[in-house]
């Protein structure tokens, strides 16, 4: 438990608004929602601690938190929706505990009508389809249920981008003077333009943990694709999706490539940009 601790960290933002709500003299009220943030992120660690998921850090947010873990696309889907759900299922258990609060001597009226209304803001608030809220992280889990890993990486982004957007509209035209809208607007452009950049990265990550651990991985489904010799293995891969099996077929002579070739010749061959015709025939 120490050591899942101290991986704890406070994004500089979270500063900046607790700096914002101390000088305003709103210090009771910036303590009792990190306490409500600080065992939101406890629900995700507590969860990816089960499944034995490897932990980096937590960094903690004045909206939530973000958890940074070493899997990278190799742990089921089923996994990956549960560590995402812990978060705010906690808020529940929280606003259940504030109503029995209120018969005891020290938690007033005024007490929890701030508490529930923080938890309920950051369970609605984390359950938006943007990334890297959880919402955004279910919704990948969904497009990664339907869709190849690559795909779904590019649909999770854009449907994230187009919610960011009409919320962008909507703090223009009725919150146009909250700051820490624009600050919180201004974090998530930053996070998606990051994202962008990483997706590459983030794909191979994923192949390279698929070539490791798949022979470990049971699957219950498989599918086929068909692809063009003249097609590269990057190309290949790109229809290569979590918790299944893709066979390729060549069109052009009839042969079969089990996806294990595939990701060898791109993770440990380094040959994933040669085409399927030359490296078939080397």
């Amino acid at each position: 438990m120490i050591k899942q601790l101290s991986m704890i960290r406070f994004h500089p933002l979270f500063w900046v608004m607790a700096g914002a709500a101390v000088f305003t003299g709103f210090f009771y009220d910036i303590m009792l929602l990190f306490l409500i943030i600080f065992l939101h992120e406890l629900g995700h660690a507590f969860a990816a601690l089960h499944f034995k998921w490897r932990i980096k850090k937590i960094v903690l947010l004045p909206f939530g938190g973000m958890m940074e873990t070493e899997e990278h696309g190799n742990r089921p889907i089923f996994e990956e929706i549960i560590v995402a759900a812990a978060g705010p299922a906690v808020h529940v258990p929280l606003i259940s505990l504030s109503f029995l609060l209120l018969h005891t001597p020290f938690w007033t009226t005024a007490d929890h009508t701030m508490f529930v209304y923080y938890n309920i803001t950051l369970l609605c608030f984390n359950l938006l389809p943007v990334w890297p809220l959880d919402g955004g992280k279910l919704m990948f889990c969904l497009y990664m249920s339907i869709f190849p890993y690559y795909w779904a990486q590019k649909k999770m982004w854009w449907t994230s981008c187009l919610v960011l957007g009409g919320l962008t509209v909507l703090l223009f035209f009725y919150y146009p003077l909250h700051l820490q809208g624009w600050l919180l607007l201004l974090f998530f452009i930053i996070i998606h333009y990051t994202e962008w950049k990483q997706q590459p990265y983030s794909f191979f990550r994923f192949l390279m943990a698929k070539n490791t651990l798949d022979h470990h991985v049971h699957h219950t489904r498989f599918t086929d694709k068909k692809i063009s010799w003249h097609a590269r293995p990057v190309d290949a891969a790109k229809y290569i999706g979590k918790n299944k099996v893709t066979s390729f077929f060549i069109i052009e002579n009839g042969q079969t490539l089990p996806e294990s070739y595939i990701l060898e010749a791109i993770v440990k061959k380094r040959r994933g940009l040669i085409k399927f015709i030359d490296l078939l025939s080397e």
